[in-house]
């Protein structure tokens, strides 16, 4: 089992995704196939790795990505749950 994403890690992940942010996540006009964004993916994995902790692959970093998303999402709902009561 791979080692949790350090903090350098982690903020050099999120820099290569907003970096890609249209490309991956933006309107569909914008977008491009999945075999490009698996490549996306990929380089952004390479820069992770060039910390030199874990050897990141493409399916690792997104999984990562996706799991930071759900949990900022979660905690944004909550926020404004709690200022609506």
């Amino acid at each position: 089992m791979a080692p949790a994403f350090t903090s350098e890690e982690l903020e050099r992940l999120v820099d290569g995704v907003l970096s890609q942010y249209e490309l991956l996540y933006g309107p569909p006009d914008q977008q491009v196939c999945s075999h490009q964004k698996k490549g996306l993916w990929r380089a952004i994995s390479k820069d992770v790795q060039t910390l030199g902790v874990y050897g990141r692959r493409g399916t690792h970093s997104r999984k990562r990505w996706e799991d930071l998303r759900r949990w900022a999402q979660k905690t944004a709902e909550a926020q404004l749950g709690m200022a609506s009561q």
